[in-house]
């Protein structure tokens, strides 16, 4: 067993809901920046816990368009909504923002061991929860909040964070567009205004962020998805 397995294990207690003896099951998948972590219609395997890095999730629309959906940070449960599902598949897109890692626990061996433990079911049903709650708040912010407070928490969301280095931001402008339900060309000028403000200073294609309080005070929590399971 890779001992990176049992690090995270113990790190985010999982034993609280899924019994040691079943670590031995869990397998260690990485992705790399960029890469999709799942696609949408994709047949469901495994049960995944994303423990390492961030991801935002999303729904292709019919006319080619994508539409965000929040963002995940560990420790976030990936294929609860289809688990028992009888040929589940994924329903929204998850893509890394950064490196990011999911422990992995094959769907048989969720079914075979832990379909009747109370305790992981009542974890299944806390997740779900939350996450009906993030679409109802997120589907009311996206109506009532202006693309302005969108745009922050995107920014905050997918900007890139290196040691010692101002963070950054940076990304298909057009693609970010249809992410929050925008034009183009309001997009840019709200990312004009920001520079403007001082909250952002543009340098070819990036942004650096200057002023991340005043972003955060923008964003007002639109698309996070509150972080880790039931303590």
């Amino acid at each position: 067993m890779n001992s990176y397995v049992a690090d995270f294990y113990r790190h985010y207690r999982l034993d609280r809901f899924i019994p040691a003896n079943l670590l031995g099951h869990f397998t260690l998948q990485r992705y790399e920046k960029g890469q999709p972590i799942c696609e949408v219609g994709q047949a469901i395997d495994s049960l995944s816990f994303l423990v390492e890095g961030r991801a935002k999730v999303f729904m292709p629309m019919e006319n080619a368009r994508q539409l965000l959906l929040c963002f995940y940070e560990p420790l976030q449960m990936l294929g609860d909504l289809e688990m028992f599902e009888a040929q589940p598949r994924t329903v929204t897109g998850v893509e890394a923002l950064t490196a990011c890692a999911c422990l992995q626990l094959k769907r048989t061996v969720v079914i075979e061991h832990l379909a009747d433990n109370p305790v992981f079911l009542r974890q299944m049903c806390l997740s779900l929860g939350r996450k009906l709650g993030r679409v109802n708040r997120n589907s009311a912010l996206n109506m009532l909040h202006p693309v302005e407070h969108r745009l922050a928490s995107y920014i905050l969301g997918t900007a890139s964070r290196e040691n010692g280095k101002p963070a950054e931001f940076t990304g298909n402008l057009t693609q970010i567009a249809d992410f929050l339900g925008t034009s183009f060309r309001h997009l840019h000028r709200t990312l004009q205004g920001f520079c403007t403000l001082g909250f952002l200073a543009k340098t070819k294609t990036r942004y650096t962020i200057l002023n991340e309080f005043a972003l955060k005070q923008r964003a007002a929590g639109i698309f996070q998805q509150p972080c880790g399971l039931d303590e």
